[in-house]
């Protein structure tokens, strides 16, 4: 069964193609609303953390906002150990995979 997203609001994602290919994300920011929505995320998981997805839109809304925000829905299991997370992996020695 699909849960239902938590949209993150008060958030405006633009992203800038330049001419020579980079590209950067542009975040605008309701504080108070973000601050609001953290605050129940926080409360709801007991937890200082708080995991957002960005995901592109299927298209650009008339005001050029082209991805958005939702809570990202995974919680480890009590007993998770992250260091058996491929994502943690820090011995790989993949410099490739550094986005910088």
């Amino acid at each position: 069964m699909s849960k239902e997203k938590n949209y993150i609001n008060g958030i405006i994602i633009k992203e800038k193609v330049f001419d020579n290919g980079g590209k950067q994300l542009k975040i605008s920011v309701v504080i108070s609303d973000l601050i609001s929505q953290l605050s129940e995320i926080k409360n709801k998981s007991n937890s200082d953390w708080a995991n957002l997805i960005i995901a592109r839109r299927k298209e650009p809304s008339d005001k050029g906002v082209t991805h958005y925000a939702y809570e990202d829905p995974w919680r480890p299991e009590k007993d998770y150990n992250d260091t058996n997370d491929p994502q943690y992996d820090t011995d790989n020695n993949n410099d490739d995979a550094l986005p910088f």
